[in-house]
């Protein structure tokens, strides 16, 4: 086979899919966070503070530790949505690519440009559809 050393592009979106994936992505690790840190403030401070009848020392020393409990929230969150978000990129790179790259191969071999195998990036996905294509342009030849 034919292995050109082939680099990725270094931009955050590949395509129209890929935004559309990753928009996706986006929002089911966004939405979950908020409404959990949204949901723990309402428990901490309104749940906890006024519906229950609680002393005055309990509640002077529950107020500073919920506070700790926010400032905590709202740092991992993020941390959390931002690890999810560069998982969520690292392998939509290794599935969006691969697919362009074999439509625009296959568009070149249909037009006569491109003669020999079809070639992917090592850890790319479809590499069982690629193998397969090859040996369809093999036994076409």
């Amino acid at each position: 086979m034919n292995k050109k050393n082939i680099r990725r592009r270094k931009q955050f979106y590949a395509n129209k899919m890929h935004k559309d994936i990753f928009t996706i992505i986006f929002i089911a690790s966004v939405v979950p966070a908020t409404i959990v840190a949204v949901c723990l403030y309402y428990l901490i401070f309104y749940i906890t503070a006024e519906q229950i009848a609680i002393p005055e020392a309990i509640a002077y020393s529950l107020i500073p530790a919920a506070k700790k409990v926010i400032k905590i929230v709202m740092f991992a969150a993020p941390i959390s949505v931002l690890i999810i978000l560069m998982s969520a990129r690292s392998i939509t790179h290794k599935i969006i690519g691969p697919f362009d790259r074999i439509v625009r191969d296959l568009d070149e071999c249909v037009k006569g440009k491109k003669q020999g195998h079809l070639t992917l990036r090592k850890g790319d996905r479809f590499q069982p559809l690629v193998d397969r294509i090859n040996k369809l342009l093999d036994r076409l030849r």
